[in-house]
């Protein structure tokens, strides 16, 4: 970790400069550090994690076959629209303080986090 002296150009500046860039900058506290980022792992995965990008690589078919049929897709649209329609209402009550904020923008994001959630 570095402190890094702030300019206009990084001032309260998070995240990395460019895509591939190794060197993540944070502000905490008022002050700029930077911080080298280590190689992402690169061992055999988990039985687990087969099993999740398995099931997310079937999803993503399904989807793209479901988007290139057109009466498919218009009963997708509708349940979309449904969807965006009431999750839009959603509203912090008593009972649940924190109502679930993840909300897809795009048909294909939702078709696919739909298909992942039925298997």
């Amino acid at each position: 970790m570095a402190h890094v002296e702030t300019n206009v150009a990084i001032d309260s500046f998070q995240g990395k400069l460019k895509r591939k860039d190794r060197i993540v900058y944070r502000t905490r506290g008022g002050r700029t550090h930077a911080y080298a980022m280590d190689h992402p792992f690169r061992g055999t995965a988990s039985a687990e994690q087969g099993a999740t990008r398995s099931t997310f690589g079937e999803a993503v078919k399904q989807a793209s076959v479901i988007l290139r049929d057109p009466e498919l897709r218009a009963q997708w649209e509708k349940k979309y629209a449904d969807y965006r329609k009431h999750f839009r209402h959603r509203a912090p009550t008593p009972e649940n303080p924190k109502p679930n904020n993840h909300f897809c923008t795009t048909l294909r994001g939702f078709i696919i986090s739909s298909l992942k959630a039925a298997n």
